[in-house]
């Protein structure tokens, strides 16, 4: 099977398995926040944040540089799985000492429970970063996605089922802690690796050194993508937080879901043609292209209605959560062309870049978010509209270099879809005052969304018609 058919095939698995999976998922999660509470969210919001942090150290870019390795042998696979034992048992340790410190930050006692417990995920979770990385490597999509579909509705049913039962934020702890457990069973299931750690760091200098940097630049993705969480946590309180992950959460969902499908392909991908930067350059327009044609009419149709889906969906008690929910689903279509370049150059090995951007993105949105918390949720939700899309023009400015595309090319291949998702903006807006009533009901929400569908869908074929006939050949394909 040729690099083409690897990919085509490599998303048909991922694509599949993510759909049916977040329909389920999905449909448990929004009965679990109808049963919980902003204040639940808003205390996991903050445990997450520092498990988010400290997973990405725990890592230390090793997964993706096994993908990236041109030659890997044994030896090596061995000597990262035991470095990776020990750097997971040290966040262990770490999360559960410092657990008190950060209750006494954010003054919040019943953090500590919930983050001591959480910590166990790192020594669960070292036992899966080899098997997934080899499947990825290999491009052995069908039994990837198969392992995050099983682990993915063992997670929901989990904090479905504790949530009925009353049992509030540590539905979510336990559903957070059962999805890992599931999936690292599951991967290692499907590819064992039943070897004898190593513990030793000879001749694995170039491995560490690229996982280095891959984790520089997580970490500062990672502050500008996190630092509303934990400014608002800090400044506003956890009942404020909670209504903003959810809304962040909600609107995050399409990138959430979709971008770790094209990083799951897209490294290995472009990995295997890094010394044929044309061919590379026509694969990330193409990229662009199929996401700016899914991701512009999705998030802005969704932005479109945000009022109408919390109350629908979540109930009036979340009812604070649709204007973050609506600017914050603007820029999303953004972000999730922003991690197709980041995929892409690392791949390329040029995490250099990212480390560069990295760095701009987390001053600019760190400042932006403190400046924007003195107008609550709306003041953060803007800073994200406003900002963001000025650290990624800087961020393409980089990547043309390595892939050799232009400016032009990336705005062409984004113009057209965004254009037509725009007009289709409008509309909804307009139909909505036209229908003047308040009545939030699932019959005013479906007549919204097929007008949005049905302008979109006439937009794209007047103004874009070879793009529609390209994603849908590639669909069928």
């Amino acid at each position: 099977m040729d690099l083409k058919q690897k990919v085509k095939s490599g998303l048909g698995w991922s694509a599949s398995a993510k759909f049916l999976g977040q329909m389920l998922t999905w449909s448990m999660t929004l009965i679990v926040m109808r049963l919980l509470t902003p204040g639940d969210y808003g205390l996991m919001a903050m445990a997450g944040f520092f498990i988010s942090f400290i997973t990405m150290l725990s890592q230390l870019g090793l997964g993706a540089a096994l993908i990236q390795s041109p030659e890997l042998d044994e030896r090596t696979v061995r000597q990262v799985f035991g470095l990776l034992l020990v750097i997971n048992f040290g966040c262990f340790l770490l999360l559960f000492l410092v657990a008190p410190l950060i209750a006494r930050f954010f003054v919040e006692e019943r953090i500590i429970p919930v983050l001591r417990f959480l910590s166990l995920q790192f020594i669960i979770m070292s036992f899966s970063i080899i098997p997934q990385s080899l499947l990825d490597r290999n491009m052995d999509f069908r039994r990837r996605s198969t392992a995050d579909f099983v682990s993915a509705i063992a997670g929901g049913l989990i904090s479905l089922l504790l949530a009925r039962n009353g049992l509030g934020v540590w539905s979510l702890v336990w559903g957070s802690l059962g999805l890992m457990v599931c999936r690292t069973i599951v991967l290692n299931f499907f590819s064992p690796f039943l070897k004898m750690p190593i513990c030793s760091l000879k001749g694995i200098a170039q491995t560490i050194s690229f996982g280095g940097l891959v984790t520089i630049n997580r970490v500062l993705w990672f502050f500008f993508s996190k630092a509303d969480i934990f400014i608002i946590g800090k400044l506003l309180g956890q009942k404020l937080l909670g209504f903003y992950s959810v809304a962040m959460e909600m609107a995050s969902l399409p990138m959430d879901k979709i971008s770790p499908i094209m990083t799951q392909v897209a490294l290995p991908a472009f990995s295997s043609i890094q010394a044929n930067r044309e061919k590379a350059a026509s694969h990330f327009l193409k990229a662009i292209r199929m996401v700016s044609f899914v991701s512009f009419p999705a998030l802005w149709g969704i932005s479109s209605i945000s009022g109408e889906l919390v109350a629908v969906l979540l109930g009036d008690k979340w009812q604070q959560a649709a204007v973050p929910f609506q600017l914050i689903a603007l820029v999303v279509p953004i972000r999730m062309i922003a991690s197709i370049g980041t995929t892409a150059v690392t791949a390329l090995g040029r995490p250099d870049i990212c480390f560069t951007n990295g760095i701009l993105s987390a001053v600019a949105m760190s400042i932006s978010i403190l400046v924007g918390v003195h107008w609550k949720l709306v003041g953060v939700s803007l800073a994200w509209v406003i900002v963001f899309p000025l650290t990624f023009l800087c961020f393409l400015f980089q990547v043309r270099s390595v892939l050799k595309v232009s400016l032009n090319d990336v705005l062409t291949a984004v113009s057209k879809p965004a254009l037509s998702a725009f007009v289709m903006y409008l509309t909804v807006v307009m139909l909505k005052m036209f229908i003047q009533t308040n009545v939030k009901s699932i019959a005013t929400l479906a007549c919204l969304v097929m007008d949005g569908i049905l302008v979109y869908g006439v937009m794209i074929q007047i103004l874009d018609r070879h793009r529609y006939r390209e994603v849908l050949n590639f669909m069928r394909a």
